[in-house]
């Protein structure tokens, strides 16, 4: 069974462990593979214990659990961009654990989250063009791409990333793939 709560400073380390893990299954070749092998780990560590450990106000990170194991985890920041609203800046499921609603979950969650406080802001995030699951999953939530941006990310990697956009928590809640 799936149970859900919000994250606290001592989930820093479990966190990073994750987002390291799902990057490197999902984004090699894309970042390079001594960022992912060597800096990787130590870098998320310091985000995470960051996050966590002086959370912002606009912030919810949700963890998921099965038994005492992290199994997926979201994070998101309210009200983010003048422009395009409130960021899911992460969202990982272990790959033993997809496929079983939990990332769905996570992302209603946080659409329920943000509603009471942002409910009049849209909502984005960025996911690499090459990750056509992760598109497809967004998609089937009923997340428009509204474009592919060129930037440069973690370990000087150059992408393309597309913007997923939902026009405001109601629609991120309510959406079921």
């Amino acid at each position: 069974m799936i149970e859900y709560r919000d994250a606290q400073p001592h989930d820093a380390d479990a966190v990073a462990l994750l987002h390291t893990q799902s990057w490197r299954q999902s984004y090699r070749g894309s970042f390079s593979d001594a960022f992912l092998d060597e800096e990787q780990p130590a870098e998320r560590i310091r985000v995470w214990r960051a996050r966590l450990g002086r959370p912002a106000a606009n912030q919810l990170v949700r963890l998921a659990f099965e038994g005492a194991d992290l199994v997926g985890f979201v994070c998101v920041y309210g009200a983010h961009d003048p422009q395009w609203g409130s960021l899911i800046d992460n969202l990982h499921v272990s790959s033993a654990a997809k496929r079983r609603g939990i990332g769905a979950s996570l992302m209603r969650q946080a659409g329920a989250w943000l509603g009471p406080l942002y409910a009049e802001v849209a909502i984005y995030l960025f996911v690499l063009e090459v990750n056509a699951p992760a598109r497809r999953f967004y998609e089937q939530l009923r997340g428009r791409n509204a474009g592919v941006a060129t930037m440069e990310t973690h370990g000087g990697a150059i992408v393309r990333s597309c913007r997923y956009v939902w026009p405001g928590p109601a629609a991120l809640s309510a959406a079921r793939p």
